[in-house]
């Protein structure tokens, strides 16, 4: 029901992936989130569980797919670590949830995948779309399994949406 008013811009997002200039496709980590990530001291990150989207099919999880998809994930990470802190603690900061920490968290990671990678996606209409895709995802998943937590999801298609509307809004002028 939240998402009904939505639908518009979010099917303007989606259908939007047509009109983008696609990448190579290649093997990604397909569930890459903050969890996946460990620390190793000196060795520096380690990325573990290469299995994939658990809700995606086995013979899915190892076809090559946009490596964008794996920032979508990191980028809704983010989002979920001061999501779950306010959940868990009830706190808020002006009323509403504080999300500079995922900001900037979003940022320094960009930093280093265009200083390991040469490629800045930065304002790509993909990562967008991806984006929304996971967190569509999440709503199904939060809606059957977490519904208290809906609300982190839901925050951040209202927020691509109404970025959506003021971009068309603007286009059109």
């Amino acid at each position: 029901p939240q998402l009904r008013e939505l639908t518009g811009n979010i099917d303007m997002i989606l259908a939007s992936a047509s009109l983008a200039q696609w990448p190579t496709l290649q093997r990604i980590h397909g569930d890459y989130h903050l969890g996946q990530v460990l620390r190793a001291g000196d060795r520096g990150w380690i990325l573990v569980d290469f299995e994939g989207e658990p809700a995606r099919p086995m013979t899915e999880r190892s076809e090559p797919d946009l490596a964008l998809r794996d920032i979508a994930g990191m980028f809704r990470s983010f989002d979920y670590a001061v999501g779950s802190h306010y959940h868990r603690t009830a706190a808020t900061i002006g009323g509403e949830q504080d999300s500079s920490w995922a900001v900037a968290a979003q940022q320094a990671f960009l930093d280093g995948y265009c200083e390991a990678s040469g490629v800045d996606p930065r304002s790509s209409l993909l990562l967008q779309v991806l984006v929304l895709d996971k967190a569509l995802y999440e709503v199904a998943y939060e809606a059957r399994n977490r519904p208290d937590w809906l609300p982190i999801p839901l925050a951040q298609i209202t927020a691509l949406t109404a970025n959506s509307a003021t971009n068309s809004a603007t286009d059109s002028k």
